[in-house]
């Protein structure tokens, strides 16, 4: 074993024996087969060099050959001289293992693969694919039997294996859960509700589905801040899930509006103890910073199947039940019912008027500027629609949004959003103001809408706008609805020179083969990742990897939500591209905008462009 003239000889015996019996005796490729003693001492000082665990022993157990690797196991003796039996090459707690292989060696075949987890001398633990291949006796030739061993160390493989799956764990769970109060988001409802209603209709049973809007919590924000707002909205999460069964899904959707899905209820009487409990549980008082809070829930309730099949409609119902639970006083549920005719003529009203708002031009656009973090300088403008209504006020895209979505009025909404946009932004060139980009979102119905890049084409040409100064933002759901589609759409937008961005990135569910083969410049961190970027590991380490996933495929990365200080400088040193966030600045009228790149006191103009002053 030690001496390659003497106990190595062993080896070389069985060695031929082997290779007489090779499947390709005349391969090329193994020419040392032939070629006398000194291959076989090439390759005993190879395996003694070779960093595997390799061995050689006869039937009776004793050893012929092992390579040094075997002295770095911890419980084995620092030297091979010292090393007699098969048992003195492993810890002592292998031995069992060790005498299973013989006896399946026996029984089932000669050739066996299994695991070795075992610590170094060091204190390391390292873990080998082990291979073992038994040749039996040879009574023609004289030789024994004996089994070859050799273990590969994958360590490496294996911690970058748990690595990874890790990542991909945090990633789902953020992906699927609130950041903020750790509950089912919008994505995971509506799959744990595709499921429900599929088994209640397989079962004929009926699920309840309860829509909360905590009253007068705007008050907590204003009056005690957005941290203590935040605190009381992680309390009423614990608070609910601890009232519900283990089978109730609690889902906060956004802000202060939560929903929980009900299975298997048999009685209405059911419903209505559960609603009337969690009322009382949201009506304790909760003390956040040294306050004692109390803010009182209105619960609007829809039921499958009676108020609706699928998700959307059972949620809108539970929507204008629950705008009647305020509207009879707050603090209290109601069921919905088809005759709530007051609430169905006010959303045909509003339609109404945002149809008229956009034949008439009563829509206006905000900008947000999009700041280059290394300059300071602003390289682009997101545009944003507002509505400014002659009676209802100013009325908040969240709510006509939705509304244009559901009625179809998307698309000329989109197109009078993306028209104007260009219209303004080359009224601007002509004066001598670039600002970088014009970058408009654009909703998924829109994206789809049939010649889609025909509709773009000729704003640009009514406009006069060159494709280069705009920026067009999907977000990632809608990029993955149909990626084949969207690929052949994004190149299509692509070829007419103009920018792309992936918006919202890490809420969806991206594919990467497909992200990759998106013809994007741009990625566009999702707002819910930089809450708590400065202070949260989960949402630092996400975004952090959504940074470095752009970086290598070549793509810029901005993030969007910036508030403080502290996420400016935490993404500066991660190597973010790009921001756009209050801290810079809010979204501004036209006027608004041009007084704030003329005051000298905010903005440096100059050759490169304009950079704000912080």
């Amino acid at each position: 074993m030690l001496d390659f003239t003497g106990r190595i000889n062993a080896v070389t015996a069985e060695e031929e024996s082997m290779s007489n019996k090779s499947e390709f005796p005349d391969n090329p490729a193994c020419p040392w087969v032939n070629s006398g003693e000194d291959a076989h001492l090439y390759l005993a000082v190879l395996l003694q060099h070779v960093p595997v665990l390799a061995s050689v022993v006869d039937s009776s157990g004793e050893v012929l050959f092992a390579s040094r690797f075997h002295t770095l196991l911890a419980g084995v003796a620092d030297n091979l001289t010292n090393i007699h039996q098969e048992a003195d090459l492993y810890p002592a707690f292998v031995q069992e293992r060790l005498a299973s292989l013989k006896q399946k060696a026996m029984e089932n075949g000669s050739e066996q693969y299994w695991e070795l987890s075992a610590k170094h001398k060091d204190g390391s633990l390292h873990h080998y694919q082990m291979r073992r291949i038994v040749m039996n006796a040879d009574p023609n030739s004289g030789s024994k039997a004996v089994a070859y061993t050799i273990g590969v160390d994958v360590t490496e493989n294996k911690l970058a294996e748990s690595a990874l799956r890790d990542h991909k764990s945090q990633i789902n769970y953020v992906t699927f859960h609130d950041p903020l109060t750790g509950l089912a988001n919008r994505s995971l409802f509506y799959d744990r509700m595709h499921k429900s209603i599929s088994r209640a209709k397989r079962s004929e049973s009926s699920l309840a589905v309860m829509l909360f809007d905590l009253d007068r919590f705007k008050n907590i924000n204003d009056s005690l801040g957005h941290d203590a707002g935040d605190a009381f909205l992680k309390q009423v999460a614990k608070n609910m899930q601890d009232e519900l069964r283990d089978t109730d899904t609690v889902s906060r959707l956004g802000g202060d509006e939560f929903v929980v899905a009900l299975e298997n209820i048999s009685d209405i009487l059911d419903i209505e103890s559960i609603a009337r409990k969690l009322l009382e549980c949201l009506a304790q008082p909760v003390i956040v910073q040294g306050h004692e809070i109390s803010c009182t829930a209105s619960i609007g309730i829809s039921v499958f199947p009676n108020n609706g099949d699928s998700i959307d409609q059972l949620l809108k119902n539970a929507d204008t039940a629950m705008y009647r639970a305020k509207a009879a006083g707050k603090n209290r549920f109601q069921f919905y019912q088809s005759a709530m005719s007051d609430t169905a003529v006010n959303y045909l009203l509003l339609e109404n008027d945002l149809r008229r708002a956009i034949d008439q031009n009563e829509l206006c656009l905000y900008y947000q500027p999009q700041i280059d973090l290394s300059s300071g300088r602003i390289i682009g403008l997101e545009a944003l629609v507002r509505w400014q209504h002659k009676d209802r006020g100013m009325i908040s895209p969240i709510h006509f949004i939705p509304l244009a979505e559901e009625t179809g009025l998307i698309e000329p909404l989109g197109d009078w959003v993306l028209e104007h946009a260009c219209e303004r932004f080359q009224a601007w060139l002509e004066q001598g103001v670039n600002l970088g980009k014009i970058a408009v979102n654009l909703s998924t119905r829109q994206f789809r809408q049939d010649k889609f890049e025909t509709s773009v084409h000729n704003i640009l040409q009514r406009t006069g706008l060159s494709p280069e100064y705009l920026e067009l933002e999907i977000t990632e759901s809608s990029a993955m609805e149909n990626a084949a589609t969207t690929i052949d759409m994004l190149k299509c937008l692509s070829q007419m020179g103009l920018s792309l961005a992936i918006d919202d990135f890490g809420t969806g569910y991206s594919s990467l083969a497909y992200l990759q083969r998106f013809p994007i410049q741009k990625l566009k961190i999702d707002r819910s990742f930089i809450h708590d970027i400065d202070k949260d590991t989960q949402e630092s380490a996400i975004a952090k990897s959504i940074i470095d996933l752009a970086h290598n495929m070549s793509l810029e990365v901005i993030a969007e939500g910036v508030e403080r200080p502290a996420q400016s400088s935490w993404l500066n040193e991660r190597g973010c591209d790009q921001v756009q966030g209050f801290y810079y600045s809010r979204p501004l009228s036209e006027k608004q905008l041009f007084d704030l790149i003329n005051d000298s006191e905010r903005v440096i103009r100059d050759e490169q462009g304009i950079r704000l002053l912080l």
